[in-house]
């Protein structure tokens, strides 16, 4: 009797062990759960087959019988009616359907404004309203740096109760221009019915082994129901962890918020039926406001720039500046070079005509001595 009852503790201590595992394993699978619980796909817990389920089938499958208060081992035992593959049978599944439904809903929005910080506190405010809350968000606030200083753009993704999401989308719808909705909705209600299915199946199954547990006497037998309860425990947790993502994203709906700021509403809040003449005259007041507007923003933006321009300028001027000096020198020296040379010509040409005009002279002397002479 001691051998049974420590070869029992062992079990059961090696099961306590597994099952902290198992727990860790099944959180690290949450967020894969999560993505497919969004994309409307089943996320389905690894299975295991061994090839000992036979003999595990054959050895205590009469015994188990003794502990289910004489019923029969087998997914009858939960009191539902369970297919081969361990899922609902149609009519029980179609009966789950309709009583409660699992839907995972989502809208997106885009909203300009001309008052984006205003809108942005009127948005947190309708969040509160509702009991939602801000899963994500990301806000920019314009930049000196950038040539459209001024816009700003925000998007926001909020989640909100379902029972509220009507409320909410027309609260958000009022602050600001709505431009586009779109609303989506996944139905994982199958999913969600086999999922549970899938769980209790799993749980009668860990409930008739604990008991066999409790009547085994070798190591051998321990060892593979412990094993297997592991393995059981696994599936169990990853479907707890599937089902608590589909409850998140069907009670809490999801809505994408895109807001925009802009110098005039693009898009009109009332779409009214206008004469040719009523076009005409608003699409030529919308253009002469656009004209305005840009000169306005030109002349801003150019004052708010110009000490770069001056920045630039100075930069353009210096070595323009020091290119005409350069360039002034040169001509100069020029000039004055050419003055030089010009003086010596001239010089050279006064000292020309005075070597002339003393020849002559000469020349006319010789030539009164020699008249003289000839007297």
């Amino acid at each position: 009797m001691k051998r049974k009852e420590l070869i029992k503790r062992i079990g059961v201590t090696t099961l306590a062990i597994a099952s902290v595992f198992s727990l860790a394993a099944c959180s690290s699978g949450a967020n894969e759960a999560a993505t497919m619980a969004a994309d409307g796909g089943m996320y389905e817990s690894p299975s295991y087959e061994f090839n000992s389920m036979v003999d595990y089938n054959e050895k205590y499958y009469d015994e188990a019988v003794e502990y289910e208060d004489g019923g029969d081992y087998g997914y009858a035992t939960m009191g539902v009616d369970y297919n081969a593959n361990g899922g609902l049978n149609e009519t029980q599944a179609n009966a789950s359907v309709a009583k409660n439904r699992k839907l995972i809903k989502t809208v997106d929005l885009s909203i300009e404004t001309t008052a984006f910080d205003l809108t942005i506190a009127e948005l947190q405010k309708k969040v509160n309203e509702c009991g939602g809350y801000i899963e994500n968000e990301y806000t920019y606030n314009g930049s000196m740096y950038n040539d459209n200083a001024k816009s700003k753009y925000a998007n926001i993704t909020v989640r909100v109760a379902d029972t509220y999401l009507d409320t909410f989308v027309s609260g958000v719808s009022g602050i600001g221009n709505v431009t586009s909705k779109s609303t989506s909705t996944n139905d994982v209600t199958l999913n969600y019915v086999d999922t549970e299915s899938k769980k209790e199946m799993y749980l009668a199954e860990q409930e008739s082994l604990l008991a066999l547990l409790e009547k085994a006497e070798t190591i051998e037998d321990i060892t593979y129901l412990t094993e297997r309860l592991t393995q059981i425990r696994y599936n169990i947790e990853s479907m707890e962890s599937t089902l608590r993502v589909y409850d998140d994203l069907v009670d809490y709906a999801t809505v994408n918020i895109n807001i925009n700021e802009v110098a005039v509403l693009t898009t009109p809040t009332v779409v009214e039926e206008k004469t040719p003449m009523e076009e005409l005259k608003e699409g030529f007041a919308a253009s002469v406001q656009d004209v305005i507007i840009d000169l306005r923003d030109g002349a801003i933006n150019f004052v708010i720039r110009l000490p770069y321009i001056i920045r630039t300028l100075v930069c353009l001027a210096i070595p323009v500046v020091i290119i005409f000096i350069i360039v002034m020198i040169v001509i100069k020296a020029s000039k004055k070079k050419a003055k030089k040379g010009q003086e010596f010509a001239e010089n050279i040409k006064k000292d020309n005509k005075i070597l002339e005009e003393a020849a002559k002279a000469e020349a006319k002397e010789k030539a009164e001595e020699k008249t003289d002479a000839s007297k």
